[in-house]
C-alpha cells in the first residue's frame, strides 16, 4: 500500500486507503468509499493519489483520518517540474540557462543565431520564451546562447529516477514514424546485418543505450 512518502506518486500529508475501500471509523461525514471504484483503465490503484473527477487542484486521495474524507497531494503540474525523463524531450520546465551559466536565446528571434526551430513551424515542441528544449532529439534538453560565439549548449536539468511507461508499443509493425517500434528485425531491406546500438564499429554514432534510455 501507497503512503505519503512515495516519491513521484503521493506528497500528501495523509496516508490513503486504497479506492472503493471502506475507510476505518467511517462516518455520516466521512462514509465508505464507492463512488470512484477501481477499473482495468481508470488507473484508481492501491490508494495512489490520482483526479477521476477532474479536480483541479490536480490529484487527491481520500484519507485515513476520520476527519478529513478527501485532500489534494500537492503534486506539481508539469510546466513547474524540475526534472526530466529519458532525454527530455517532453521537459517542459523553465531552465534558461546553459550548463556553463551562460543566457538561452528566444526560439522566437534569430540573433545572435540563426536558426531553423522557430515556435509557429514547431507547435508541438514547447519552444516558449527561451527555456531549454530538446526539439531534434538530442541527448538532453539544449539552447541556442545569447553569446555570438558560442551557437548552442547543453543545458543542467536533473533526470528523474522514474521512466515513463512505453506508449503504443509495436514489435510486427510500426505506427506514425516507428518512435515506439520494438521488435527483432536486424536486418536492412537489403539484407545487410544491423551494427548493434552500443557497438562503435564500424560506424560512429551518438545514438548510445546510456543516452537514450527511452529509445
Amino acid at each position: 500500500m501507497g503512503t505519503g512518502a512515495l516519491t513521484g506518486d503521493v506528497t500528501a500529508l495523509w496516508q490513503c486507503p486504497p479506492w472503493g475501500k471502506v475507510v476505518p471509523g467511517s462516518s455520516p461525514t466521512h462514509p465508505a468509499i464507492s463512488r470512484f471504484l477501481p477499473t482495468p483503465r481508470n488507473g484508481l490503484e492501491e490508494n495512489y493519489c490520482r483526479n477521476p473527477d477532474q479536480d483541479k487542484r490536480g490529484p487527491w486521495c481520500y484519507t485515513v483520518d476520520p476527519s478529513i474524507r478527501h485532500q489534494s497531494c500537492g503534486i506539481k503540474k508539469c510546466e513547474d517540474a524540475v526534472c526530466m525523463t529519458c532525454n527530455g524531450e517532453e521537459y517542459r520546465g523553465t531552465v534558461d540557462h546553459t550548463e556553463s551559466g551562460t543566457e538561452c536565446q528566444r526560439w522566437d528571434l534569430q540573433h545572435p543565431h540563426k536558426h531553423p526551430y522557430h515556435p509557429n513551424k514547431y507547435p508541438d515542441k514547447g519552444l516558449d520564451d527561451n527555456y531549454c528544449r530538446n526539439p531534434d532529439s538530442s541527448e538532453r534538453p539544449w539552447c541556442y546562447t545569447t553569446d555570438p560565439g558560442r551557437e548552442r549548449e547543453y543545458c543542467r536539468i536533473r533526470l528523474s529516477e522514474k521512466r515513463p511507461r512505453p506508449r503504443n508499443v509495436t514489435t510486427s509493425c510500426f505506427r506514425g514514424k516507428g518512435e515506439d517500434y520494438r521488435g527483432r528485425v536486424n536486418v536492412t531491406v537489403s539484407g545487410i546485418p544491423c551494427q548493434r546500438w552500443d557497438a562503435q564499429t564500424p560506424h560512429r554514432h551518438h545514438f548510445t543505450p546510456d543516452k537514450y534510455l527511452c529509445k
